[in-house]
């Protein structure tokens, strides 16, 4: 999946909760036969990459859950992309959705499936395998995802199992010569200090195709990098998500990256999701006020200046009614009573008394 110590045996995985659906009428969930978890493996026939129904994260014991009730599918060879301020739940969900929290973490679902493999009954080893295989990450930070003290070569190495060690260099070398890093032979036994950046996020990219994954998980993957080299890293996942068939499940606050890379949008707020739908359509009219917060804080070229983030005043999950009603220009005394459902509206769900707004009250 990465560099060193991504797949450790000694990392206690999560306390999961399998929990029922609530609803009369539908039928109790089943484990996938084995025949069905090793087509998942191969991603043979698969719709879609990650389907989440129900999941609740909570951390420590915390009386607040990390993330109430959210849903997420990514489709087979599709783009989503989680979008939100910092604190609303993004990473937890990528996290979670792979079971790769830690044992802080208290986690119950409905539903956590990757490839169509049950992740709440599949065993450990085969866990381990699924994700090893058929998933690839890149890290915000692309520092401290690195081991200082080893080369890249022998990181990478770690994650490629199956083969000599001769033909996994081999396999590294070719990789890395296509995500754009000259001299792979050599910059291999290199230390991470001898890269750029921008070079270890290519490196990374570069271990984590190496296997063959089917789907790629980029947290933040740009934001520690200056904007040409922002610019240059987006094409190459582009590229490679198409040429490869990949899923993508993009993380990221930055609405002008997301536009570029996915077809869809997920907006999280205080561990909630309140609006998903196209890009597109959400990019050019947005229902929830939030999104539009999002968006007006974006920064343009040209154009009005943006508008910073009113921080600070939203509520936790727990609480009662929308959590963001204490920031929102539009509440009204209901906002504070009501958890608002994700309501359909044309292409998109919003969870919002007050959707669909007139643009000029929501302006």
């Amino acid at each position: 999946m990465g560099p060193d110590g991504l797949e450790r045996e000694d990392v206690r995985p999560q306390r999961l909760v399998v929990r029922r659906p609530s609803r009369r009428g539908h039928p109790r969930r089943r484990p996938l036969p084995r025949h069905a978890r090793r087509r998942a493996f191969r991603g043979e026939h698969v719709t879609a990459a990650v389907s989440v129904r129900e999941l609740r994260v909570t951390y420590g014991g915390a009386s607040r859950p990390a993330l109430d009730g959210v849903d997420l599918d990514v489709p087979d060879r599709g783009s989503v992309a989680l979008v939100g301020e910092s604190g609303s739940g993004k990473s937890t969900l990528a996290l979670a959705a792979t079971r790769l929290l830690d044992g802080s973490a208290a986690v119950s679902a409905e539903e956590l499936s990757l490839f169509e493999a049950d992740l709440l009954r599949l065993p450990a080893r085969e866990l381990r395998a699924l994700r090893r295989t058929r998933v690839a990450m890149v890290f915000q930070d692309p520092r401290a995802s690195w081991n200082p003290t080893r080369t890249i070569a022998a990181q990478l190495l770690d994650g490629l199992r199956g083969e000599a060690r001769r033909e996994r260099r081999a396999r590294l070398v070719e990789v890395m010569r296509r995500v754009g890093i000259g001299d792979p032979e050599e910059r291999l036994d290199d230390y991470p200090h001898h890269f750029s950046g921008g070079m270890l996020q290519r490196a990374m990219l570069a271990g984590g195709l190496a296997h063959g994954p089917r789907l790629l998980i980029a947290d933040e993957p740009t934001s520690a990098l200056d904007t040409t080299v922002q610019a240059e890293l987006l094409t190459l996942i582009d590229e490679l998500r198409v040429e490869e068939g990949l899923s993508l499940l993009l993380i990221s606050h930055d609405l002008g990256v997301v536009g570029r890379m996915a077809a869809e949008v997920v907006v999280l707020f205080a561990g909630r999701v309140v609006e998903r739908g196209p890009t597109d359509e959400i990019l050019r009219s947005p229902q929830h006020p939030y999104t539009r917060e999002l968006i007006a804080a974006t920064p343009r070229l040209h154009g009005p200046r943006k508008v910073p983030l009113r921080v600070g005043r939203g509520r936790g999950p727990a609480e009662t009614g929308c959590s963001y009603a204490p920031r929102c220009p539009l509440a009204v005394e209901a906002c504070a009573q009501e958890t608002p459902p994700l309501r359909t509206i044309g292409a998109v769900q919003v969870a919002c008394i007050r959707a669909p707004v007139d643009e000029a009250v929501a302006g």
